[in-house]
């Protein structure tokens, strides 16, 4: 074995053995330790099949004779290894020179390893796969609209942003539920804006954010929708709009091909 798979074989071997054993998770990382040691053990049965062959056989059979006590159990020079009754050296394992408890740990480690990576694993086969996103395509950002009525919801004393688009207006807001306070998004039609409140007297559609997840509002475009949104994507089609600091992302499961400004 050459010096890099001897390396290679004592890295594989920490992370099989070690105190942060992870093997077990890196399929091909375990077959490769398989090979190497099985490549180191046949490397080292080579030398002694050789003296075995070259051994005359008077020589060999008074070496191992059984009436020979001195002979049977000895120790084989330069380890502290019994031989077995035959004289010959037992094949070389890591454990060999582990004590019997510091062994019995290994393998507690090794079986409590194995057992957390086929919970893991077991765990993450059980979870259906959902898709990560509808990949609609983003066709405009908005900037806040200074003209937009904004109408106060949620905290009076937060002010909020006002933006257009397609005959929507899209109105922030911060929402506190439980003593934690949300930032939201709320779209209407333009339309059905009342003058006097300035509240909407239609649907309205909204979404609050929590955490690393952003407000997003959903709405379909149907016969009831703006004029402006069913010429521009047809009845069917649907519209998420994304907050994203003091902008909004603008998307659309059918896009057109162009982005639309």
């Amino acid at each position: 074995m050459n010096e890099d798979a001897a390396a290679e074989l004592q890295a594989l071997r920490a992370r099989a053995y070690g105190p942060d054993a992870d093997i077990l998770r890196d399929p091909v990382a375990y077959d490769r330790l398989q090979e190497l040691e099985a490549q180191l053990r046949t490397e080292q049965r080579e030398p002694e099949r050789s003296e075995g062959l070259a051994a005359a056989p008077s020589e060999a059979s008074a070496a191992a004779s059984p009436d020979d006590p001195e002979s049977a159990g000895t120790a084989v020079p330069g380890s502290d290894e019994p031989a077995s009754e035959s004289g010959a050296r037992a094949a070389w394992s890591p454990l060999s020179r582990v004590p019997p408890l510091a062994r019995a740990s290994w393998f507690l480690s090794v079986a409590a390893a194995a057992t957390l990576a086929a919970s893991v694993t077991w765990g993450l086969a059980s979870i259906p796969v959902i898709s990560e996103g509808s990949g609609a395509r983003q066709i405009a950002a908005l900037d806040p609209d200074p003209s937009t009525a904004a109408p106060s919801f949620g905290d009076p004393a937060t002010p909020s942003l006002g933006f257009q688009f397609a005959g929507y207006t899209l109105v922030t807001a911060v929402n506190s539920s439980d003593g934690v306070e949300s930032e939201c998004l709320v779209v209407f039609r333009t339309e059905d804006v009342n003058e006097e409140s300035g509240f909407p007297n239609g649907p309205t559609y909204y979404g609050c954010g929590a955490g690393a997840f952003p407000p997003t509002a959903s709405v379909q475009i149907h016969a009831g929708s703006p004029a402006e949104a069913r010429e521009r994507f047809g009845e069917g089609a649907a519209v998420q709009f994304v907050l994203d600091g003091d902008r909004v992302g603008v998307f659309v499961d059918s896009a057109p091909q162009d982005p639309v400004s």
